[in-house]
């Protein structure tokens, strides 16, 4: 074999060899397409988490305050038995409130309820609930 019959079959393989071929180039543009869409979903997914465990920390401080007044309240007038519901605005959410004000075996000692849901949204779940005793006894 000559020299350059060997130089040109080199020459050959090694212009071959340059470039991607387009079947390499699809394959390689699919799996970044993959990794996107995966990374986007998972994004998505961690915002509406962050924004519900938003909603119930907001929820949460929204039925403390509650039973925070309900207890100044409870100093100064006489615990009543019932139910009452309020609209409360914070964090620029509106919340409904609903407190149940119940007696207990325990003279001048009420168990209070204080279920607090998106004003918004009246028929889903509460998103967050509490539970105490407060006492008028001064």
């Amino acid at each position: 074999m000559s020299i350059k019959k060997i130089n040109d079959q080199v020459n050959k393989q090694h212009q071959s060899s340059l470039g991607f071929t387009l079947l390499e180039i699809v394959i390689a543009l699919a799996i970044v397409a993959i990794s996107v869409l995966a990374i986007a979903g998972a994004m998505n997914k961690h915002t509406e988490i962050a924004s519900g465990l938003e909603q119930r920390i907001l929820a949460s401080w929204v039925a403390s305050n509650t039973i925070a007044e309900l207890r100044h309240n409870a100093k100064i007038n006489r615990v009543r038995v019932g139910n009452s519901s309020d609209t409360i605005k914070m964090g620029g959410h509106r919340w409904r409130a609903r407190t149940v004000i119940e007696r207990t075996d325990v003279e001048r000692v009420y168990k209070v309820t204080v279920t607090v849901k998106d004003d918004a949204q009246r028929d889903e779940a509460a998103f967050s609930e509490l539970v105490t005793a407060i006492s008028d006894d001064l």
